[in-house]
């Protein structure tokens, strides 16, 4: 069953979205996550369906209609904690800094396109159709809202560029973004 995210089920969201994404966010740790996903939740734009079966999360999706500052809108609204959590990350991963810096001003946020941010399904329920599932639940929320085409960013390395072609979806192009390629696609309702 699809249902839209609430607070029972953030700590859920946020380990799957750790265990089962690449990228930075995933590399902050599930406190981050957590924090991120909760604030979201105060995001009218923004949306979070996950998919559920006895209580148990199969995954989720989410979407904004207007991705423009994004960081900012999250972390605007619980600044200490986020200072408190990135801080904390980059004492033990100084290295990492300039890759927080280039995190924060992601071109695609600075667009103000529609996306589909994120599709993470765990490992074992992989192959079962959720995450078609999701994405026409993402889909129709757009279409819902007057929006008849949005975009998806991939790291051209991950298996998922697959799975978008085959549901329809088309490359319009190509660039670096920390040292690795990404994919948009667009998908039109």
């Amino acid at each position: 069953m699809i249902n839209k995210l609430t607070l029972k089920e953030i700590s859920s969201v946020a380990r799957i979205h750790k265990e089962e994404l690449s990228g930075f966010l995933p590399e902050l740790g599930e406190e981050f996550l957590q924090a991120f996903y909760k604030n979201s939740l105060n995001i009218p734009e923004m949306f979070t369906f996950i998919d559920c079966e006895n209580d148990h999360i199969c995954g989720f999706a989410t979407g904004i209609i207007s991705p423009k500052g994004l960081y900012k809108k999250i972390i605007i609204q619980n600044k200490i904690l986020f200072i408190i959590l990135i801080l904390r990350h980059l004492i033990t991963h100084p290295f990492q800094i300039v890759k927080m810096v280039k995190i924060l001003t992601y071109p695609g946020f600075s667009d103000d396109i529609p996306e589909l941010l994120t599709i993470a399904i765990p490992k074992s329920e992989q192959g079962r159709g959720r995450g078609k599932k999701l994405f026409k639940q993402i889909a129709n929320n757009f279409q819902k809202k007057g929006i008849n085409k949005f975009r998806i960013s991939v790291y051209d390395r991950l298996p998922s560029n697959g799975f978008y072609k085959r549901i329809g979806c088309k490359l319009e192009n190509s660039f670096e973004f920390l040292d690795e390629k990404m994919n948009y696609y667009s998908y039109n309702i």
